[in-house]
């Protein structure tokens, strides 16, 4: 039977756990940094187009996809790391005295690595929030910060996280499952993701996501279920 108390205890030692690695807040700070510097050469240069200050989703749908694939990409070295360093370095021995089953266990590291996510998406929703209120003359539209880390960013993390965990088990080498879960994001970010009406498309690179003042985002359906099948 899941045990909610168990699942938030470890999701609490893996949310610590991977604040406190230097190589999440390196890539933390690189990311975030990368998309200011983007923000400002796309919104408040004397070259910035109309097109990128036009819409009010422009801001925060671009940065939130940016940002989906990067974290995308570090979720694999994450995840398939701390499976490795639990059995090696016994990092959540703390944990492992609890009497647990496998889906407390592999529910708790997920919450937890999607807790840590979210307040970088947090992050990101902040920049775009600072351009969209001050170097953009379109209305202000708050419930795109609520529609694009639910449509692009969870779906996506789910996906990597339950995928990266079972490669790592199935495959029990951390540098094969590095080069397959890599060489799956390629194949889907460069030819597969606009094929079979993108189905492997997990990023949601191709669907249809800008926001319309006018008419909403179109076709609502589809994009519910291809985000909704991750």
């Amino acid at each position: 039977m899941i045990s909610r108390h168990v699942i938030y205890t470890v999701a609490k030692f893996e949310a610590r756990t991977l604040l406190r690695s230097w190589f999440f807040r390196v890539f933390s700070v690189l990311v975030l940094g990368l998309i200011t510097l983007l923000n400002v050469g796309l919104y408040t240069t004397p070259f910035a187009q109309w097109m990128h200050r036009g819409m009010s989703a422009s801001i925060p749908y671009t940065n939130v996809l940016l940002l989906n694939l990067a974290q995308a990409i570090i979720a694999v070295f994450m995840a398939s790391e701390f499976l490795k360093s639990d059995r090696k370095l016994d990092t959540a021995e703390s944990v492992y005295t609890r009497s647990m089953t496998n889906t407390d266990y592999i529910l708790g590291k997920t919450f937890g690595v999607l807790a840590v996510f979210m307040i970088l998406n947090l992050a990101t929703l902040g920049i775009s929030l600072v351009f969209d209120l001050f170097f953009t003359e379109v209305p202000f539209e708050p419930k795109l910060y609520l529609f694009y880390p639910l449509l692009l960013s969870l779906p996506a993390l789910l996906f990597m996280l339950g995928l990266s965990f079972l490669a790592m088990v199935v495959v029990r080498n951390q540098a094969i499952t590095f080069l397959l879960l890599l060489g799956y994001i390629a194949a889907a970010l460069f030819f597969l993701g606009g094929r079979v009406h993108g189905i492997f498309d997990f990023l949601g690179l191709h669907v249809p996501l800008m926001y319309s003042d006018f008419t909403g985002f179109g076709n609502f359906r589809p994009i519910l279920l291809q985000r909704g099948m991750y």
